[in-house]
């Protein structure tokens, strides 16, 4: 089902905050590197003003957090100025993935 929605992301031009969002659910749960290329790849590619948005943020750091990117993940939750209880969430949960205890605790 995670593969389906990826292809039709692929077919949209102009793809929406929500589209995305729904992209970055689908590759956290696919939990693959090809999964991986592809959420850096759209996180370049969209509007920094994206980024404002907690949702699309939250999914983005659930996504790299599943996907193994525990370093990049960290980068963008330590650059975020806003941090919603979301991104602390998604934070902590990929650290306790991880098998990361210690790194979970300094999320606070």
């Amino acid at each position: 089902m995670s593969q389906k929605a990826i292809d039709v992301f692929n077919k949209i031009q102009t793809p929406n905050e929500i589209i995305i969002i729904l992209l970055f659910n689908a590759c956290a749960q696919l939990e693959s590197s090809e999964a991986l290329n592809l959420v850096k790849k759209v996180s370049e590619e969209i509007p920094k003003s994206f980024f404002s948005n907690a949702h699309l943020l939250t999914s983005l750091l659930d996504a790299l957090m599943k996907c193994g990117d525990v370093s990049s993940a960290q980068l963008l939750f330590d650059n975020s100025k806003e941090k919603s209880s979301e991104i602390y969430g998604a934070m902590m949960s990929g650290f306790n993935k991880q098998n990361s205890p210690y790194y979970l605790c300094l999320c606070y």
